[in-house]
């Protein structure tokens, strides 16, 4: 692997985010989630470490995300590796098993971030989102729904979801075809999102934000209460 894969484009928004993982259900389930969060992402994915730094030479990466027991990486030089190839980029590790964390302990970077791949669902997608921020990845915007849309509105967006069609959706709600699409062109108004499927995206991940927010302060709430 050549020093040349070190070489960033200057003066472009680099928007690229590498996705390595020899297990194709987990790679594609972190694809979904990085689309999910930062639609206007361009991800890779790569089976090595190899295949991605090859690739790095033509569109290197703003941010990586990587199982650390990649077949063509050992253990005691993962972090020297990513260190040569990828120079202060931000990397989110999928494991954090002993021998990643004695790693992680060794060197002190900051800008690598190890987690579970048991991680609670909203867990990990904050841990994307913060990853997107740090390679300053734009993100989906996530208005207030409580304030943006009414009752009905949030019946069709879970409905949406659930991959219903507008058709489908007047039936189960029993309305005019005609009410769903008046619901639909103002909920994308509101939202300021592009087709169904992307307002259904933000009301999802705004769901997503309020559970988490909920789940640390009942968190903080119980630690207070045992001191």
């Amino acid at each position: 692997m050549r020093s040349a894969v070190v070489k960033k484009l200057e003066g472009l928004e680099r928007q690229v985010v590498f996705v390595i993982d020899v297990h194709p259900i987990v790679s594609f389930g972190l694809v979904e989630m990085v689309k999910d969060v930062a639609p206007h992402a361009r991800i890779r994915q790569f089976s090595t470490l190899k295949e991605a730094a090859r690739h790095a030479v033509e569109e290197f990466p703003a941010l990586i995300i990587t199982d650390f027991h990649l077949r063509d990486v050992q253990a005691e030089t993962f972090i020297g590796l990513f260190e040569t190839l990828f120079p202060e980029i931000p990397v989110l590790i999928t494991a954090n098993d002993e021998k990643v964390m004695g790693q992680l302990k060794r060197h002190q970077l900051e800008r690598f971030i190890a987690f579970s791949k048991f991680t609670p669902f909203a867990k990990m997608i904050d841990l994307i989102r913060v990853g997107l921020s740090q390679a300053n990845i734009e993100l989906l915007q996530m208005p207030t729904l409580s304030k943006a849309l009414t009752h009905k509105q949030v019946e069709v967006l879970e409905l949406i979801g659930a991959g219903h069609s507008n058709k489908e959706i007047a039936v189960l709600l029993k309305i005019s075809v005609e009410t769903v699409k008046g619901h639909v062109k103002d909920i994308l108004e509101r939202l300021k999102a592009k087709n169904r499927m992307e307002a259904s995206i933000i009301y999802r991940h705004t769901q997503i934000q309020k559970h988490s927010v909920y789940s640390n302060l009942s968190s903080e709430l119980h630690l207070s209460t045992n001191q």
